[in-house]
């Protein structure tokens, strides 16, 4: 495609026109070989098909082909065109580089898009606002954007039943490297440092937490309420294995010592306020949950140390920590 030679103001010299659309150059390459000159936009088409020049039938390959002279393009660019919608009443006249920007966004352009003032707020061609239809459109792209929401609640279903099946499968999987483990120190050991890892690693996407009232925690959750932290873990993408872990620690049984009794956490009250705690989204477990990561504790005494991680779920007195502690980035014991 080029440029229309009747919308040319003044002579065009013949070198200027394209061998094979016929117009004036538009954006012109040129084979190194033969020197003949085309529209960037012809010769490409041209080439998908055939590998010889359409002017001598030479060999013509995409490496041959150039940018057109100085000469030749000082001549284009001292051309004038009119505006193709001249009969509209656009009296503009511009070099051709200006040519394709214009003629988009013309206000003499039938095809030009206009707001509609009749309310809707859409934008409609000009040549088809009266016929517009305000509901008529309105009521067309709810349908559009209905059958767009029906497809992605497909797809989304889709990829739900995957996930499901990918689950199920990761789970297998897990129950054979935990008989493994079980059975084969050397396994035991790497995989005691990669739960390590991951449980830090997934740890660190959560918020931190601070601890107002610990008298408000819950010391023996019912099955419900672990049911509901299961699935707050799930959304914050624990890791599988870990979950059963970190809910078989939600019973004060499974805490460190310094936890495990009502007795031993008013003894070690004045060390809770030195936990860093994190946050599971209250909106999914319905009760502020907070995880005591042992990567996060390292400070913390011995008896109130956890081995890896634990959950703690409580009636209230939590809040978000919205600026981040920065707690000590993850260390050698953390990598596998």
């Amino acid at each position: 495609m080029g440029f229309d030679q009747s919308l040319i103001v003044g002579h065009v010299d013949e070198e200027l026109l394209c061998p094979i659309c016929a117009d004036v150059l538009e954006e012109p390459l040129q084979s190194s070989g033969c020197e003949h000159a085309f529209c960037r936009f012809c010769i490409e088409t041209w080439m998908n098909e055939k590998h010889i020049c359409p002017v001598d039938r030479s060999d013509l390959l995409p490496v041959h082909l150039v940018t057109v002279p100085r000469f030749m393009r000082n001549m284009l660019g001292r051309l004038k065109i009119k505006c193709c919608f001249s009969e509209n009443g656009c009296s503009a006249l511009m070099p051709l580089e200006q040519y394709r920007r214009h003629v988009e966004n013309c206000q003499s352009n039938p095809k030009v898009e206009v707001l509609c003032t009749k309310g809707c707020g859409m934008k409609v061609p000009k040549d088809e606002m009266f016929r517009h239809n305000c509901v008529l459109e309105l009521r067309l792209q709810l349908q559009h954007q209905l059958s767009a929401l029906s497809q992605l609640q497909q797809m989304q279903s889709r990829q739900e039943q995957r996930l499901v099946q990918q689950r199920r499968e990761l789970e297998m999987l897990q129950h054979y490297i935990a008989t493994l483990r079980a059975t084969n120190p050397v396994i035991r050991t790497v995989g005691d440092q990669l739960d390590r890892y991951w449980l830090m690693r997934w740890g660190r996407s959560l918020p931190l937490a601070s601890v107002r009232t610990w008298g408000s925690l819950i010391s023996t959750p019912d099955s419900t309420m672990v049911q509901t932290v299961r699935e707050g873990l799930r959304a914050s993408g624990c890791p599988m294995r870990l979950m059963g872990m970190l809910l078989d620690c939600s019973y004060e049984e499974s805490w460190p010592d310094g936890l495990s009794t009502l007795e031993m956490r008013r003894m070690n009250q004045h060390r809770l306020a030195q936990f860093v705690t994190r946050l599971l989204p209250i909106g999914i477990t319905g009760r502020p949950c907070v995880i005591l990561l042992g990567g996060d504790n390292a400070h913390m005494p011995d008896n109130l140390r956890p081995a890896l991680g634990i959950v703690i779920i409580f009636i209230n007195g939590v809040d978000e920590t919205h600026a981040e502690l920065s707690p000590a980035p993850l260390s050698e014991a953390d990598y596998p």
